[in-house]
């Protein structure tokens, strides 16, 4: 008798085979039920991979165990040696007896394999989540027969006039509810208020945005009285649809939004899409700390020096209760966004970029806590995904802050915000033909200069710096009000075409707070004139070592300012111009450190659409 014969015989005899098939069967089972119990349970991210290694490594604990025991009517008791002649008679057996047992545990351990390999490519972070995400965030307005509509800002009637915050909070909340109506098609808030102030003709109202109908209307409030208003209008001929007043007390604020939101879909005759009209709003019990959510709103859209205050804001609403999603989502918003501007920081702007750095890494932590907490209240806060998203694409986590962009856009397909930011991962990790789609979908849900200027943005890292140049215009046709991002993209386009004689403000793009205006005009007419060696070390940025030939100076540039700010130059590494040293070790050290080890720019060729 052969050995391998005798060990099959062996394994046959103590029931491996069979317990290799119906684990591998029951694995396969629970592998499937796994997934869809973790989305219904919102259990953590780990739950899956957790069930799958816990299953792998049970494997052969279980085989083992046959191995070494069997069940008996006195219990489970050690295998006994086979008798004599039993090995021998199960090797005699026919081929159609003695396979069947090895063919099933086979089939079971590819089963298990097969189950776990299958589930972890579906649940690995980030996975699934680029196409999704890509698909809701580049599905473009064409063959959009949906009615369209924009709220234009509700006017403050109240007798002091002082509740612009509170009529301008509750034209945004009509808004946002309105927008959850997936078959109304509502035009960005930002759009809208453009027209804040102003006594505009509803016609070229309708033209500027592309929509049918406008909603415009009023707020009074005095004490606890709420007087709104408001009436929905055609816009091609300026004919009143539908008008309403509500003359209420300041707890039915909620129900006020919900019932407008409701006529306003039965005159259009487009369905809520939802089983209770209630779950268009997030309401709170307590009216201050709406009207103090309100009022971090109106702080937060204004960003810069205003972000501290609507952080308070923001904090204060939640003290009063602690219980309510939309202020943990402004919070973690505001908390985010204000890493972005040191003029905020109420410790006063830092002297150097590593300071810069860690004060900017500092409002993470704060920010996702809020982020969580906001989801554990409300897992489908669309502003809370894209603040965690933005925190982990800060932190360099790619794979989890695209998860998280994607969930959002998934719950809100047309919320520019999610674009933007998610357009801003994209070009973090050189994807730059989607950065440029998803950022042409956020011009055409909300055409405001930030989508434009980032727009430009993509283009540079791109390498079409003509259409850069030209996408600055589109945003600010007089060039009266760019800022650091205008005139940095401005310069870097300028710089790689070879036009050093355009320039037109370069010292933003070199500016240090170590450095004088003096120091930096100097350094700006050396650029012009070819003479780096005139240009002072400190300013040399690594577009303009590049424009210089100077490549090993412009990769231990890059290295040596990512090691000090991670944020400063991430993703400018991808224009065309910095190809020549993509070899070059601090070039690829740097790439390490972000986590874009062996990552290669996806760029547009040059007949690719602008």
């Amino acid at each position: 008798m052969k050995p391998y014969q005798q060990l099959f015989a062996e394994l046959k005899r103590r029931q491996v085979f069979k317990v290799a098939a119906v684990y591998g069967a029951v694995a396969f089972g629970l592998i499937q039920v796994a997934d869809p119990l973790s989305d219904a349970m919102r259990l953590p991210e780990t739950f899956v991979p957790f069930v799958i290694a816990l299953l792998l490594l049970g494997f052969p604990v279980a085989l083992i165990l046959a191995w070494a025991f069997e069940v008996t009517p006195d219990g489970v008791q050690l295998t006994e040696v086979a008798a004599p002649g039993e090995i021998e008679a199960i090797v005699a057996e026919p081929a159609s007896k003695r396979w069947p047992a090895g063919l099933l545990a086979l089939v079971g351990v590819a089963a298990l394999v097969g189950g776990a390999w299958w589930a972890g490519r579906q649940t690995a972070p980030g996975a699934g989540a680029e196409p999704d995400a890509a698909r809701l965030a580049q599905e473009g307005p064409d063959a959009d027969a949906r009615p369209s509509l924009a709220v234009l800002p509700f006017a403050d009637m109240s007798p002091e006039g002082d509740q612009a915050y509170f009529s301008d909070g509750i034209t945004e909340e009509i808004l946002n509810t309105l927008a959850k109506i997936r078959e109304l098609k509502v035009a960005a808030r930002t759009s809208a208020f453009a027209f804040k102030g102003q006594n505009p003709d509803l016609r070229a109202v309708g033209d500027s945005l592309g929509v049918q109908y406008v909603i415009e209307g009023s707020v009074r409030k005095s004490g606890d009285r709420l007087r709104i208003t408001a009436q929905l209008i055609d816009a091609a001929d300026g004919t009143h649809v539908w008008s309403d007043s509500y003359d209420r007390t300041m707890t039915d604020v909620f129900a006020i939004q919900t019932e407008i939101a409701g006529a306003i879909a039965d005159e259009l005759r487009v369905p809520l899409g939802l089983e209770d009209p209630a779950d268009l709003v997030s309401p709170t019990a307590d009216l201050e700390a709406y009207d103090l959510y309100l009022a971090g709103r109106a702080r937060l859209r204004e960003r810069g020096q205003s972000l501290p205050e609507a952080i308070r804001l923001f904090e204060a609403a939640i003290a009063r209760d602690s219980a309510w999603a939309p202020a943990w989502a402004g919070l973690a918003e505001a908390r985010e966004i204000i890493g972005w501007y040191p003029e905020a920081w109420e410790e006063g702007e830092p002297r150097t970029l590593e300071e810069r750095w860690a004060r900017f890494a500092a409002f993470q932590e704060p920010a996702a806590a809020a982020a969580r907490r906001a989801l554990a209240l409300d897992p489908n806060s669309a502003p809370a995904h894209v603040a965690l998203g933005s925190v982990l694409r800060n932190r360099m986590q790619w794979e989890l802050s695209e998860a998280e962009y994607a969930r959002a856009l998934e719950l809100d397909p047309e919320y520019p915000e999610a674009h933007l930011q998610y357009a801003q991962l994209l070009m973090d990790v050189g994807r730059l033909n989607e950065a440029i789609r998803v950022l042409r979908r956020a011009v055409e849900l909300d055409p405001i200069p930030v989508s434009r200027r980032l727009l430009a943005a993509a283009r540079l890292m791109g390498g079409q710096y003509e259409e850069a140049l030209r996408e600055l215009d589109r945003a600010d046709p007089e060039r009266t009000g760019r800022g650091n991002l205008e005139i940095w993209v401005d310069a870097s386009a300028r710089l790689a075409l070879g036009r050093h004689d355009e320039l037109l403000g370069l010292p933003t793009l070199l500016a240090d707070s170590a450095h004088t205006r003096q120091q930096l005009d100097q350094a700006l007419r050396a650029i012009r004139e070819r003479d780096l060696a005139s240009v002072p070390a400190g300013l040399r940025h690594p577009v303009v070592l590049m424009s210089f030939g100077r490549e090993d100076e412009a990769a231990r540039r890059l290295l040596a300012d990512f090691r000090k700010d991670p944020r400063m130059n991430l993703g400018i590494h991808w224009m065309p111009l910095f190809d020549p040293i993509h070899d070059h070790l601090a070039y690829l050290e740097m790439l390490r450190l972000a986590n874009l080890e062996g990552v290669t720019p996806d760029r547009p060729t040059p007949d690719d659409a602008p």
